[in-house]
């Protein structure tokens, strides 16, 4: 394998890009929003401010949510006010499980794009393939997976529309200390790359972080949080700073506006 297919790899599974295929973001797939569970919302506006060393950038999304707090649609604005992605999800009659989503993007230079991705689940309800196709419904990739009996994949298969294999991805699962160890495979099961992360993030106690009153994370590594809470314990403002070279520096900053629904006389 050369350099080059390696990286493609590396880039497929290990990205944080949003909607890049992997095990990770398959474990998170149906994760709802960081709201309580009592929480009954119709939309949220979000702002994210980011502080780098270039100055500050400031962006809005606003968020549509279901009655399970899964998102159905959201709105990605640039800093000068632009849309900039459109994401719609559609679920079954329960709410839960997602069967279609739609992302929609405009760029400044390439202009508009748009990919759909559908989603099949087994007789369990195990998400096993996720098939996304281009704005002509040309299938670009399809990925397959295998779970383990709790339902979590323990392989992914990436492959193109015309059929190129990108490698393989699989996991292996520690639950009582709520880690799943993946690695990324070449043609030859040569191990890419190995990473580990939480299976649920619910779960407190499983690492060395630290958490306040209400569930929400204060310290994990070298990052710190705070938080502002509005009457239903829902944060509404969120900074998070980083420590580097023994200095602590303010990284990001979120606010949310949340619009519940009504209370029913």
């Amino acid at each position: 394998m050369n350099i080059r297919t390696a990286i493609i790899i590396l880039l497929t599974f290990v990205s944080l890009e949003s909607f890049s295929q992997s095990i990770f973001s398959a474990l998170r797939h149906d994760d709802a929003i960081d709201l309580r569970t009592d929480s009954k919302v119709k939309e949220l506006t979000k702002t994210t401010t980011f502080f780098n060393k270039s100055g500050t950038e400031t962006k809005k999304d606003i968020i549509v949510v279901n009655h399970q707090n899964k998102i159905t649609s959201e709105l990605r604005y640039s800093e000068n006010g632009k849309l900039e992605t459109r994401l719609s999800r559609s679920f079954d009659s329960t709410g839960t499980r997602s069967l279609q989503r739609k992302i929609e993007r405009w760029h400044p230079v390439i202009g508009y794009s748009s990919e759909t991705a559908t989603y099949e689940y087994d007789e369990n309800g195990f998400m096993i393939k996720i098939t996304d196709r281009n704005k002509n419904n040309q299938i670009i990739r399809e990925t397959f997976l295998k779970n383990n009996e709790n339902g979590h994949p323990i392989e992914l298969k990436l492959n193109t529309g015309n059929s190129n294999s990108y490698g393989t991805e699989i996991a292996e699962y520690d639950y009582p200390n709520n880690q799943a160890i993946t690695k990324v495979l070449d043609d030859n099961g040569k191990t890419i790359s190995e990473s580990k992360h939480k299976i649920d993030f619910s779960i407190k106690g499983s690492d060395n972080s630290e958490y306040d009153v209400n569930g929400n994370l204060l310290k994990s590594g070298k990052y710190e949080y705070e938080y502002k809470y509005d009457k239903m314990l829902n944060w509404k403002k969120k900074t998070m700073y980083k420590t580097e070279n023994g200095k602590r520096k303010k990284y990001q900053v979120l606010t949310r506006k949340i619009n519940y629904e009504k209370k029913k006389l």
